[in-house]
């Protein structure tokens, strides 16, 4: 797949987890490609016009290079552990086959890996379907808000007034 079909396709993805978040939460603001303090998220919503809980979205592009998908979700369920959200999702991105994978991944140890340490939270998992015109979003384990803080209001606070969203509900 060229670079530019790649960036398509992930652009694609986006789009349909935007569509997803829209119709998830109540009048929330989209931003795509967000830098959120200090990393770059995929997609990202903050609930209720942009006061409300912040969902943070990443994506990986399954390139039908075998198992190696199901390490790359670890990871980023991993790593997204202490990430300052309340909730926060890995959205597999691919064709139906990989659908097969995704859920592998939940049967194996993503379950618990997914857990906050203190059992509050826990990082869900989408799949996105590329194969279709509308692509669907498929959820393969439920997300779980995290405690919130004086931070991640802060940060919300300060983002949505300093950024345009790519998506909001206009009076």
């Amino acid at each position: 797949m060229s670079q530019i079909q790649v960036q398509q396709e992930l652009g694609k993805a986006k789009n349909a987890l935007q569509d997803f978040l829209i119709h998830k939460l109540l009048i929330p603001k989209v931003y795509l490609d967000a830098e959120w303090n200090g990393a770059l998220v995929d997609v990202l919503a903050i609930d209720r016009a942009g006061v409300g809980d912040v969902h943070a979205v990443w994506m990986i592009l399954d390139d039908q290079k075998g198992e190696e998908v199901i390490w790359r979700v670890l990871d980023f369920v991993r790593r997204f552990q202490s990430f300052s959200s309340h909730y926060r999702y890995v959205a597999v991105v691919c064709g139906p086959p990989s659908l097969r994978k995704a859920h592998e991944v939940v049967e194996e140890s993503a379950i618990r890996e997914a857990l906050a340490e203190d059992g509050v939270g826990r990082v869900g998992i989408l799949h996105v379907d590329l194969s279709e015109d509308n692509p669907p979003v498929k959820v393969i384990l439920k997300a779980e808000r995290y405690r919130s803080s004086k931070e991640i209001v802060e940060l919300a606070d300060r983002f949505v007034a300093e950024h345009t969203p790519n998506w909001e509900v206009r009076d």
